[in-house]
């Protein structure tokens, strides 16, 4: 199972085809003076531009440099940078730092930096002055706990913070989030599920898998109506799977493949398991197929 490719992308797809944001807009004012102030100042840290990206970040139109996208300010109709989509760009240089260019954007609704590796150190705080709704910092090498405010913004519908070097606890703040979509993939996160990721009222997608996580499947996840993909395979959850959570039915995928749940598996779980949604591979459950070696269990 490839947990990313299960992933909705229409969200931020859309975002960026709606004619507000993908069509260049040539009227300027002060919002986008600041912004193109903010773009020739990222412009000089970056060192490493292996598509030549920043060629286009001449002249005076900010909207019109590859990667930034402009709408009108739904107060005051004025024009700002409202997008960043740097996905897959590779820059590169010993400067680059999101604090001091995120903060001065602030009319900033997505960011979307996928796949540059030079971003790194802890979660960047200047994020959490933005009122964003899709916040996208996957693959890149950010470090240190996840902070909870993260959690707070009313407005985000979807959060990635996947395959980076994110370390501690979840935090049982992520039960407060608006995010339909959260990926938190591939990290080093430890401690438990938090019971409260069932109360997350919009949550659809949950994206947990190749951590260090332990504990149990919280039995409060069975509340979760809205849950259509729960991922925490390759992790070192123990006990069993709640035969409430297997009773959802809105669940196309429960995959828990690589832990060390030890617990038989119940009618409704047994169900799911038929009807290929739920991936118990890789455990410890008595007459499960596809199951860790006996030392393997024993060893937990």
């Amino acid at each position: 199972m490839a947990p990313l490719a299960l992933l909705s992308w229409s969200l931020f797809t859309l975002a960026l085809s709606t004619p507000a944001l993908a069509t260049p807009i040539e009227k300027r004012d002060s919002n986008l003076a600041r912004d193109l102030a903010t773009a020739e100042a990222l412009k000089q840290r970056v060192t490493v531009d292996p598509q030549g990206i920043t060629e286009s970040w001449t002249g005076n139109e900010v909207c019109n440099f590859t990667g930034f996208y402009c709408a009108a300010k739904p107060d005051n109709n004025e024009l700002a940078v409202a997008s960043i989509d740097f996905n897959g760009y590779n820059f590169g240089g010993d400067q680059l730092v999101l604090n001091g260019f995120l903060d001065k954007l602030t009319d900033l609704a997505l960011f979307h930096i996928n796949s540059n590796r030079f971003f790194s150190g802890p979660f960047p705080e200047s994020v959490l002055g933005l009122d964003l709704t899709f916040l996208d910092l996957r693959f890149n090498q950010f470090s240190g706990p996840i902070p909870k405010a993260v959690f707070s913004y009313t407005e985000l519908e979807a959060l990635f913070l996947n395959n980076n070097q994110f370390s501690g606890k979840i935090p049982h703040q992520i039960g407060f989030s608006s995010a339909t979509y959260i990926a938190l993939t591939g990290n080093q996160l430890t401690g438990s599920i938090p019971k409260t990721l069932a109360s997350a009222p919009n949550l659809q997608e949950i994206l947990l898998s190749y951590n260090q996580l332990s504990g149990t499947i919280p039995r409060e996840i069975g509340s979760a109506n809205n849950f259509t993909i729960f991922d925490a395979g390759f992790n070192q959850l123990t006990g069993g799977v709640p035969e409430v959570v297997c009773k959802l039915a809105t669940l196309q995928v429960l995959n828990v493949t690589g832990n060390y749940l030890s617990k038989p598996l119940g009618p409704s779980c047994q169900a799911l398991q038929a009807r290929g949604i739920l991936d118990v591979s890789g455990n410890c459950i008595p007459g499960a197929d596809n199951q860790r070696s006996g030392d393997e269990c024993n060893g937990q």
